[in-house]
């Protein structure tokens, strides 16, 4: 969420704590009391809309590596029975097809890795019959493909993520401003029936709806520490 957004979050969070207050005093008042349910209805929207930026993103990634890393682990079972048996059978060619290591698979790109573990795992079913000495069975090479198929499955995962963040990012933006229509040409304009029957809530009203950048006021305490 950007600043400005989140410093107009704040203050509805202080202003709804103001209205739930003081709601015995305009409860009353049909189109103050439509508004408010609207702005309330809005910051609901507004607290989804956020978790889905900011979750949206991290836990795509957490998956991703985590089948990637299941996929490598399963691929290198694979590859060193092969490789034991390619250097019992003299063959380097073979040999060269499965001498990778962990480290390399993992810091192989994304449009890369899922392809040459799949490429092993082929040669591991052509050579099955030869590699059960060698401790390889076909429940490894099942295991191995499941992996594989799970991590390709997210290879496209963090484009659709961003999509979701600037969906969610444009939801917010929308949102901030409707909310702050909804004050400013509704609420704000009927506060003026509370400013002598309930002069405490009216005065309360427009304290929380003072806007405090929190960027700004950090950078201003920084400075007068350093003076």
């Amino acid at each position: 969420m950007k600043k400005k957004d989140e410093s107009k979050l704040s203050m509805f969070y202080a202003l709804l704590q103001v209205l739930a207050r003081h709601a015995a005093a305009w409860t009353g008042l049909v189109p103050f009391k439509n508004a408010r349910d609207e702005f309330e209805g809005n910051v609901t929207s507004l607290e989804d809309a956020t978790q889905t930026q900011e979750t949206s993103l991290k836990g795509v990634a957490l998956d991703k590596r985590f089948k990637k890393e299941k996929m490598v682990k399963k691929t290198m079972e694979v590859a060193r029975s092969i490789f034991a048996y390619a250097e019992d059978q003299g063959d380097v060619v073979l040999q060269a097809k499965v001498n990778y290591s962990p480290s390399a698979l993992l810091l192989a790109r994304d449009a890369v890795v899922g392809q040459t573990c799949q490429n092993i795992h082929d040669l591991g079913t052509t050579l099955l019959a030869s590699l059960g000495a060698y401790g390889l069975v076909a429940a490894d090479l099942t295991a191995q493909q499941n992996a594989i198929d799970a991590y390709v499955a997210t290879v496209g995962s963090p484009r659709a993520a961003l999509t979701v963040r600037k969906g969610a990012t444009a939801e917010i933006d929308a949102l901030v401003k409707d909310s702050m229509k909804i004050l400013t040409n509704r609420m704000d304009m009927m506060m003026a029936e509370f400013e002598e029957s309930h002069p405490e809530f009216f005065q309360e009203y427009f304290d929380a709806r003072m806007i405090v950048d929190s960027g700004s006021e950090k950078k201003k305490d920084d400075e007068a520490k350093a003076a």
